[in-house]
């Protein structure tokens, strides 16, 4: 897990954004899923990525122009903040896993464009402060200090952020999916 993250993290700030990364990126961050998207939409974030957009607002309108699959257009979320994260190892990553361990609120589906875009922005901007308040507890920095112990020197240098993320996956791996399977 965390090889491929920081292969990612060294190729992008070596500004090395080969076929390597780009297939490693769409592996680890799972842009090739039924969900994902599809190559013009993958070609259109590889160019917002590697021009640094980081403006969330022109993120989700860019892959939103882009019909993907069945046609449709959507609103991503989740790759727009896996985009910023790569951009900025300090900012959360979104995604359905992290928002039912955090209780986030649920993107809205009607509505205007605008107004859906300003919701997706309302939702990431409740995990920044969630995830900013979590990562203030001294509890917390303590089980992410026990962590560290137990992986490699080498990802010693992952964010707070990105290991709370990823301890949030398992936890939603773990808890979530005892409750889909009626435990």
């Amino acid at each position: 897990h965390f090889a491929r993250y920081l292969l990612i993290q060294k190729k992008f700030s070596d500004r090395n954004i080969d076929d390597d990364f780009k297939q490693t990126f769409c592996r680890f961050y799972i842009l090739n899923g039924p969900a994902g998207l599809n190559a013009t939409q993958k070609e259109k974030f590889f160019e917002l990525l590697i021009s640094r957009r980081n403006n969330l607002d022109l993120i989700l309108k860019a892959l939103y122009e882009i019909p993907g699959h069945r046609d449709r257009h959507s609103l991503f979320l989740s790759f727009g903040t896996k985009l910023l994260h790569t951009l900025n190892n300090f900012l959360p990553i979104y995604d359905k896993n992290i928002a039912a361990v955090l209780t986030l609120n649920s993107p809205q589906q009607r509505g205007t464009l605008e107004d859906r875009i300003r919701n997706r922005i309302e939702i990431y901007e409740e995990l920044k402060f969630k995830s900013n308040i979590l990562l203030a507890r001294n509890d917390v920095l303590d089980y992410l200090r026990n962590i560290r112990k137990e992986i490699p020197k080498e990802c010693h240098i992952i964010s707070n952020v990105k290991l709370f993320d990823s301890v949030l996956w398992a936890l939603y791996s773990v808890e979530f999916r005892k409750v889909d399977r009626g435990r």
